[in-house]
């Protein structure tokens, strides 16, 4: 296997006291909550692991959840740990060369969106295994994904700089404005006719890369896959659910893994389809995620992809769907080893539920325990059952802090309370997600109102 330690300076560790080998898991706190099994993965293969939080990580949250006796970074010594003040590749440079020269560095493990480039560089500059740095920046970048796919691309075209609406003829409505970089359904707008367009410009950078596309009808489904070396080896398919039919948002309020109500037929394209964007972009290893629509005339479409683990709940659904470890197999796929897989027996589902207006106050769900991950920093374990035990819901998740202000659903942050639950492949889990959303309750404060002069937040 393949180790990495820099050669240019001396270090003073000898044979006896020099640490063992290392994994740099590049993450940020909230992404990290749901991956804390990679811990004892660590542990169980005999890698250290080494933390980079970037800057969307609280540092005040950080210093929290290290200072609770509980929380399993307490135990992360502080030259283990690296929090970065941006996600440049200069930055993280900077911030492990220091391990690189007194470390051997096994692996390079990227588990959130916003290092994926600077990720996938070092990782391939290091000849470590690592999706490349091809492949890391074309999943970084909407545009780059269409250029890179044209075949599944849907009919796009660039919003110059400066301009209200597009200059090449385009008149393809409804459609969908989104930004090219960003990530959570963060600025993604339904446009109904040609004037629709300039009112949403001030919610953009003006520098901000804007693809308008046609609108696509058809059922969302995301792929996972872990990929070695640029083999599948395993692949699942996730059905979503999104706010779009009732809002101008899209939303991610639900995810069933395995996808229920697919043909074989339909499984295998979507499958091909995926394979086809993985070799496109020249995948190399670790996990990629990639979201698609399949319209009525069965013509897939690209909608995005990603070069890491899937948000929201999904590597939990899959996990209590086929009992794999899928933070056990990120590590290996990052150690160059082959990851054990296995295929579904039980059909798992995540639901996001509406919200009143208002103060967060509180959560209530039945008997079913309620999470607060947000504050809590770490995700409950929810390990799989039988394939044969009935129904059940695992718990409430909580993503928001008591006292946030709960409004719009109008992207991933604006969520705040889910249900996961799962049970066997042919049970009815729709009645068994009304039966548990119909004893949650989200408790809410009115906002205290704003002084005069003061700004609203």
């Amino acid at each position: 296997m393949t180790a990495y330690r820099d050669r240019g300076a001396p270090s003073a560790a000898t044979a006896t006291d020099r640490p063992r080998p290392a994994v740099i898991v590049i993450t940020d706190l909230v992404v990290l909550a749901k991956h804390l099994r990679l811990l004892d993965a660590a542990g169980r293969r005999g890698v250290t692991p080494l933390f980079v939080f970037g800057p969307e990580t609280p540092a005040e949250e950080l210093a929290r959840h290290r200072g609770d006796p509980e929380h399993p970074l307490s135990g992360i010594p502080d030259e283990d740990l690296r929090h970065l003040a941006d996600t440049s590749l200069e930055t993280l440079l900077h911030g492990v060369t220091p391990w690189l020269r007194d470390r051997s560095v096994r692996a390079v493990l990227n588990v959130g969106e916003v290092f994926v480039e600077a990720a996938g560089a070092l990782a391939q500059t290091l000849g470590l295994p690592g999706p490349g740095t091809h492949a890391a920046l074309v999943c970084r970048n909407k545009v780059l994904q269409r250029m890179a796919a044209p075949g599944l691309a849907p009919h796009w075209t660039l919003l110059q700089p400066g301009r209200t609406r597009p200059t090449d003829g385009w008149d393809l409505y409804p459609a969908v404005l989104k930004p090219a970089s960003r990530m959570s359904s963060s600025g993604v707008r339904a446009v109904h006719e040609p004037g629709g367009v300039s009112p949403l410009l001030p919610d953009y950078g003006p520098d901000e890369l804007l693809l308008l596309e046609e609108r696509v009808v058809g059922r969302e489904y995301s792929v996972e896959t872990l990929v070695r070396d640029g083999e599948v080896l395993w692949s699942g398919i996730t059905a979503k659910d999104t706010n779009e039919s009732g809002t101008s948002f899209f939303t991610e309020t639900g995810h069933t893994s395995p996808a229920p109500d697919l043909t074989p037929a339909q499984e295998e394209l979507l499958l091909q389809a995926n394979n086809g964007f993985l070799r496109a972009v020249r995948f190399g290893t670790g996990m990629c995620h990639a979201e698609f629509r399949l319209t009525a005339r069965e013509r897939v479409i690209l909608m995005e992809a990603a070069a890491r683990p899937p948000g929201d709940a999904i590597t939990r659904l899959w996990r209590l769907a086929t009992g794999m470890d899928l933070d056990a197999a990120l590590l290996d796929l990052a150690l160059g080893a082959e990851p054990a897989t296995a295929p579904p027996r039980r059909r798992a589902k995540q639901v996001y539920l509406d919200h009143p207006r208002g103060l967060l106050a509180g959560v209530t769900a039945g008997d079913v325990p309620v999470h607060w991950v947000g504050e809590q920093g770490r995700w409950p374990d929810l390990p799989p059952l039988p394939s044969d035990v009935p129904p059940r819901s695992h718990a409430v998740l909580v993503s928001r802090h008591r006292g946030d202000l709960l409004g719009d659903q109008s992207d991933s942050q604006g969520r705040s309370v889910s249900v996961v639950l799962d049970g066997p492949l042919d049970a009815d889990l729709d009645k068994a997600v009304s039966e548990v959303t119909a004893v949650a309750e989200i408790h809410t404060l009115d906002p205290a109102p704003a002084a005069p002069g003061e700004a609203v937040r």
